[in-house]
This record gives structure tokens, sequence and C-alpha cells, in this order.
């Protein structure tokens, strides 16, 4: 059954089911009367889309005889009844790939961190934030100064001086407030504000060697108070305290370790609680190891690369890579991109349903497959640094992923299984640290959006771009990315940061990647429901009551199997079943059926209600009929029958 938005139909006293009013469908109000041809609504919220007329609704009854004597006919003949808009979908179209620049911001002049992303203003003034505010970007310049700019390409503020060459800064609300927070951190300091107006909220110890590092947010012990990460160092998030530090690796691949320090968090042992994820160690929440392997330390990142439920960690360091066991143990290591390379990236590059790894280095970007086989690589201009990232989305929705990467002098998307280039975008330059266009929704249209930014080295492009799609057709991204270490389970939508969140891999299997998942495809589906029209309880002491019914198809779909209708009694001993009767095929779409009787016998006194159901009621799996609703298969009749 396909996942749609919840329909509640709920019992009410006189009254069978059919559709309760909701999207278009009609309430029946005559309660215990008898009904003469009912007044049903076409609707004006259905969906055009036409009922299949080469099946003609149903109109004669299954019992070959007429009711007992003491009891009228209540024959009410069949109907058309307006169709649920969720019963039926045309599908996602896949969009084109027309890249174009919709913006530009100059005013944080030249900036190689990678942007983040986050709601961080309440636009629409409701108090909150929520899906109606506009999105967020925050950089930290090479000056190290934080700056926030609207999604729409307008200047928030900027705050803090953080030394040169900072970290990338991350959004988190670290205090509990509903209203996210901004981490940046340099040589001479690390500082937290408040994400609506940079006011300062703490101020702390800078990192071991932050330049061209990463600042990276999560709750490590799940006590709903978050901790800020820098490398090995771990910060108390709401004021700044250090809690830990750890003693081996600070999760930098820069030679000699005398740059770019930035950790990862991840329940990579399943024991319920994060781990400070570094090259080759794994701590817990206040730094302490619990195990070092004692190889290089490297820049990492996460996924499941085998088929138990603990993740891997894949490593990068001077042109190299490994992949690591849960328990530090190195399953395959080489050479890949010479003397240097950057943070990994995970994704299912080529849509074969599992993870391969990407990783920049000097003058090539390059895919390997989970053994450790390299896929494809590309030439690229980085030897200013030579540790770049990367990011992957599926734009189009074809459930084909695409790289994206910049170096030294372009922006560049690369087709995920071929390398092939998609785009090259000349509106760049960069001294290159370990920063990577990030991927979000960054202006709240509905499509996703590639953020990246410039620093005058190579040409005189500074500040802040964003490409977006020229036909408005990209596949819609999260309206967040708010870290370096980004995974799409470690933040929430709201710049929340989940107390325990769900693990990655077992959902999305990526890391520095949005959801590659295909954009979906058409829908429709039939929608059976119940509906009671008259109950006769004339011959209550001789243990007979008789019910009149039908049986509405409220979807797209015509049922052609037959389905069981089970008649249950509430009674002094709990609920009893009562009778059961077959409606043989052919219920076709948009109609309810001519009203039909059972006859049930050996009733009990007093009878408080009776409830039918169809094709295994309620509950999900238990009928043959595969539904857009499977919980409103119930009707009663909600009312005392036998006294």
């Amino acid at each position: 059954m396909r996942s749609l938005p919840r329909l509640v139909l709920l019992g009410m006293s006189g009254l069978g089911l059919s559709g309760l009013g909701l999207s278009g469908c009609v309430l029946d109000t005559n309660l215990h009367s008898k009904q003469k041809d009912p007044v049903v609504d076409t609707g004006d919220t259905a969906v055009d889309v036409p009922v299949d007329t080469d099946t003609p609704p149903d109109d004669t009854d299954t019992e070959d005889s007429g009711p007992p004597p003491s009891c009228d006919e209540d024959n009410f003949p069949s109907a058309t009844i307006p169709q649920l808009e969720e019963c039926y979908s045309e599908g996602v179209e896949v969009g084109s790939f027309t890249p174009i620049i919709e913006w530009t911001n100059t005013d944080p002049g030249d900036t190689y961190t990678t942007p983040v992303v986050g709601q961080l203003t309440d636009d629409n003034g409701n108090g909150v934030i929520d899906d109606g505010d506009t999105p967020d970007v925050v950089v930290a310049n090479t000056a190290g100064v934080l700056w926030a700019i609207s999604g729409d390409g307008r200047t928030l503020w900027s705050a803090g001086s953080l030394g040169s060459e900072p970290m990338t800064a991350a959004i988190g609300d670290l205090d509990g407030d509903g209203f996210p927070e901004v981490v940046g951190s340099g040589y001479n300091n690390t500082l937290a504000v408040h994400g609506e107006n940079g006011s300062p909220l703490w101020s702390a110890v800078a990192a071991s060697s932050p330049a061209c590092g990463a600042v990276a947010i999560a709750d490590l012990d799940a006590d709903g108070d978050p901790e800020v990460i820098l490398g090995n160092l771990i910060l108390n998030g709401q004021d700044g305290r250090t809690r830990g530090t750890g003693r081996f690796g600070k999760g930098t691949g820069y030679s000699g370790g005398g740059a770019a320090t930035m950790g990862a968090a991840a329940d990579i042992n399943r024991d319920g609680l994060l781990e400070v994820v570094v090259g080759n160690a794994l701590y817990d929440a206040d730094g302490n190891a619990i195990w070092a392997n004692g190889q290089s330390d490297g820049f990492v990142a996460v996924g499941n690369f085998d088929s138990d439920p603990e993740g891997e960690i894949v490593v990068t360091w001077t042109g190299n890579v490994r992949l690591q066991d849960d328990d530090g143990t190195v399953l395959w290591s080489a050479n890949y991109t010479g003397s240097t390379s950057g943070p990994p990236t995970v994704a299912d590059f080529d849509g074969d349903g599992e993870p391969e790894i990407g990783v920049a280095g000097n003058g090539e970007y390059k895919v390997i497959d989970a053994d450790g086989t390299a896929l494809w690589s590309r030439p690229t201009v980085d030897f200013s640094s030579g540790f770049t990232g990367s990011s992957v989305f599926d734009f189009e929705g074809d459930g084909i992923a695409e790289v994206v990467y910049a170096d030294e002098n372009d922006v560049y998307v690369f087709d995920g299984p071929t390398g092939a280039v998609k785009l090259r975008e000349p509106t760049h330059s960069s001294a290159t640290c370990s920063e990577y266009p990030a991927v979000a929704d960054v202006d709240g249209d509905g499509h996703a959006e590639i953020i990246y930014t410039s620093s005058s080295y190579s040409g005189s492009e500074r500040g802040v771009r964003v490409i977006g799609d020229a036909d408005n057709s990209w596949m819609p991204g999260r309206k967040v990315w708010n870290q370096h270490a980004y995974s799409i389970t470690n933040v929430e939508d709201d710049g929340s940061i989940p107390v325990t969140p769900d693990v990655n891999w077992d959902s999305y299997n990526n890391f520095r990647s949005g959801d590659v998942t295909p954009g979906e495809g058409g829908y429709s589906g039939p929608d059976l429901f119940p509906f009671i029209h008259t109950v006769c309880a004339e011959e209550c002491g001789a243990g007979n009551v008789t019910v009149w019914y039908s049986i509405g198809n409220q979807g797209f779909d015509d049922v052609v199997d037959s389905v069981e209708l089970e008649f249950w009694g509430d009674t002094d001993a709990g609920r009893v079943l009562l009778g059961t009767s077959t409606r043989s095929a052919n219920l076709p779409a948009g109609v309810r059926t001519r009203s039909e009787f059972i006859e049930l016998t050996g009733v009990p006194s007093p009878l408080y209600d009776i409830i039918v159901t169809v094709d295994g009621g309620d509950e999900t799996g238990s009928g043959v009929v595969d539904e857009c609703y499977e919980d409103n298969n119930t009707a009663n009749w909600g009312a005392v029958v036998c006294p």
C-alpha cells in the first residue's frame, strides 16, 4: 500500500459512513429514517479523471429472496459518488537540466567554506520556525566573519572575528528555544550566535588546527542538549564549556595534521548513542576512546558497506582511501588521488542500490566502489589545497545521481554513473580549502538549488552564488543542509537536533548527499467503505435482525475481486461476529452499490450496536484488495439495536 495522507472516518450515531463529506464526499443526514434515492454530491473537489464507464454500476442484490415480512424493503439504487483526490496521482515528471545563476551576494567577500543552510528567522511572523519561513545561508569568510544571507539573496547580518581561514560553520538549535543557532570556529575562538540576528550566545576555546576544518553539531548522549564537535574537541552546546578531548585523531586528512580538523557523529556500533568519528578512533560524548586502531588520521564519512547493521567508516588522507569496520578493523586501503585527498562522500553514484565513495584530490575527482575498485575519474584543477569535498543529488528525479563539485576555477555537475560533465559553471574562483557546494531548497520554491562560495584567486568572483533550474523543474530538496558532515537524519527540518536520530544508513545510506530516491511514479487505486442504510430490529425477540447495507468505492480503480463483509455486534460478552456475506466482483470506481440485506439470526440481547467491515476491516494487510486507504473499511450503526 502506498503511503498517503491519512483520512479518518469516524462512526457517528445513526450514521453509516459514505465518505463524511471529505474531499467532496457526502454526509448522509437521514439518520435512522428510511432513505429515498440519496442526493449525492458530485464533488467540486473531485479530481477530473473519468470513471471507467466500460463497467456499469452493479444493480443487483446478492440475496434471492426478499426480507422478512415484518421488515420493509429498503432498496436504494446504485449511485455515483465523488472520488478521493488522494487515490490518484499523475506522478512526478522527470525534470530538465537547464541550470542558471539565480542570485549572487558578494557581501561576504573572499569565502571558501562550505555554505550551510537552515531557517534562521521567523519570516512569516507566526512565532515559530516552520515551513513557511524562507531558508537562510551561512558562510564564514576568509577573514573569520560569519555572514547570514536570506535564501532570496539579501544579507541579514554578520558577526564575529574567528580568525583567518576559519572552519565551516554549523546550524542547530542548541538551547531548545525553537530557533537555531550558528556556531563558527577559528584560531581566535569558537563562537555561538543566535541565528535570527547574530547576537552572541557564548564564546569558547578554539579547535586545534582549525583552518579549513568544520564544526559539527549532534546530541551525543541523547539528553536533549546538543554538543558541538570540533574534531576531537567536544563542547557543551548550551554554554561552550569543554566536555572532553580525544587523545588520538582529530578527523583531518591534511598532511601532518596541521589543519582541517573535522569530526562526524554517528551511531557506528548501534548502541543507541552517537559516537564522534575521526580517522583512527571512535570517541564517546566525553572524548574517551571507544577504540583506536593505530592508523593514520583522516577525513571521514560513514555508511553501511556490508550485510551487518553496524556502520563502516571511510577514511581519506594524503591521496589514500581506506574502509574500516565498526571496530576499526581495516577492510581495504589504497592510494587513489596522488598526494592529497578531501573529505569523502558516500552515495549510490551508479544506481546499483549499493553505496560508492567519491573523493577529490590533486587534479582529479574519483568514484570508488564498495570493494575498493575505482569506477571512474575526471580531471579537475585543484592544486592549492587538493582536499575539496563534494555533494550528491538527483536533480531531475530520474533515479540517476549527480555529483556537485567545485575546484579552483569552475563548478561541475558530473553524471553519477559515468562522470560525464553535465555542467561546467565558470563564474567561480577559489584558493580552495575543504569546501564543497551544498544542495538545498534555499528559496523555498519547492525545488533544490546548488549553493557555492568563491574567493578571488583564479578569477575575481567572491561571496555566494546560487544555481537553479531555468525550467523550475528540479526535484524538491530539503530546506536544511546544516553542516559539512551532513547526513539526512542528523538534523530536523526546523533546525532542531534529534535526540536519537534515525540511523542514516538504514534508510538512505549516504553521507554529504541529499536524497537520490527517484521521483514517484503515477498511482491510482481503489478505496472501499461500507455503508449501513437501515437496521430492522422488529424481530429482536426471536433473535433476528435485518441489516440493509451497501459498499462504496471512492478510489480510481475498479475492484475485480470478491470481498468479504463481516457483521459484528457489541454485546454484554464483548464484540461478537453475527454473520458474514461475500460480495461478488464488479465494484466500479466512483460508485456506491445498490443496497443489499443480510438477515442475522441468533442475535443476543441486549445488542448495543452493529458494526460492518469490508475486506478485513481497518487492519492493514488483512484484506485482499490493495487500497489507497486501509483504515476506513468499517461502519457502525451507532445506536442500541435490541434493548
